[in-house]
């Protein structure tokens, strides 16, 4: 357990939570910044292990990533922290966004700033894609299960949860017991 204030991880987390648009794949990078490269608070192998466990657990899983990451900083109070500072912004941004949107449905200038905002969410996803294939896919073994990943969730339309279990025993079998 590392040496953080309960009070810098909310602070951290509702930094993420404010600051980072365009839904979960887009806030990777800002979590990856932030406690890898930034604080240090994590190494990117728990940082892509946190974001696993977020990606198998029932629930928003950018919210799973940032629990499973307040827990190893402070175990339940880290993970409390977590939670309370990254959703924070969203849901009061997201309930005053609501009553507007409501209000003002057919605009043509909000339909418009919609269309250029959900441009840029793809870019940025594209390069959070990029940079976790770059720092992730190390050998050739690990890209087949990349690509075996990717054709069964946009071709055979499988269930994610099947695919990272299914690439989880996989793994064991492919790379046993051994470090790395």
């Amino acid at each position: 357990m590392k040496d953080i204030s309960l009070k810098n991880i909310f602070l951290a987390f509702l930094k993420i939570g404010t600051f980072s648009f365009g839904g979960v794949y887009s806030m990777l990078a800002f979590f990856e910044k932030e406690l890898v490269e930034k604080r240090k608070w994590l190494t990117h192998d728990e940082y892509i292990e946190s974001v696993a466990i977020g990606q198998m657990t029932p629930g928003p899983p950018i919210v799973n990533a940032g629990i499973c990451i307040g827990y190893k900083l402070r175990r339940l109070r880290g993970a409390l922290a977590t939670t309370a500072g990254q959703t924070f912004t969203g849901t009061v941004l997201a309930i005053l966004l609501a009553v507007f949107y409501t209000k003002s449905k057919g605009n043509v200038l909000l339909i418009s700033i919609m269309k250029g905002v959900g441009a840029a969410v793809v870019g940025l996803l594209l390069s959070i894609v990029y940079k976790m294939a770059i720092k992730t896919i190390k050998d050739l073994k690990i890209a087949l299960f990349a690509i075996a990943a990717f054709l069964s969730m946009v071709l055979m339309k499988l269930n994610p949860i099947g695919i990272i279990l299914s690439a989880g025993a996989l793994g064991l079998i492919v790379y046993g017991r051994r470090n790395k």
